[in-house]
């Protein structure tokens, strides 16, 4: 619980430097000038790294937002780079992140809206990571 409440008073702050630095970047397509969103998740675990993304998204016309760009550090690299092997993640990161697929903004607000609700939380090298979304 602490290391959630730390998660928690991180993504809290409004000093952008507090949150983990992200090292890895992963650049869609470049940015069109249009107004951005960036939607940052942070999870942790007992004694384990906390693990952090970044994603950019732009409009796609009215109804739909394209990701611009996605940015993790070092531990959710790790933990990305075999999430998005699994036969339940893989056709949704190709489709959305590698090639650029536009995504239904009430999709994707009601996917963050589950997750905010439900929360969000997945087991990774036998520890349970508990996540905040901002």
């Amino acid at each position: 619980m602490k290391g959630l409440l730390c998660v928690i008073l991180l993504l809290g702050t409004a000093d952008a430097d507090a949150f983990p630095a992200l090292t890895h970047v992963e650049q869609v397509h470049p940015p069109s000038g249009q107004g951005v969103e960036v939607r940052r998740v942070a999870c942790s675990a007992p004694g384990r790294p906390v693990l952090a993304a970044a994603l950019t998204l732009e409009p796609a016309g009215a109804l739909s937002w394209q990701v611009v760009q996605l940015e993790t550090n070092e531990a959710g690299a790790e933990v990305l780079a075999v999430g998005r092997t699994l036969p339940q993640i893989q056709p949704h990161y190709a489709r959305y992140v590698t090639r650029g697929a536009p995504v239904g903004r009430v999709t994707f607000t009601a996917l963050v809206g589950t997750w905010k609700l439900f929360g969000l939380k997945f087991s990774w090298q036998d520890a349970t990571y508990r996540c905040v979304l901002s």
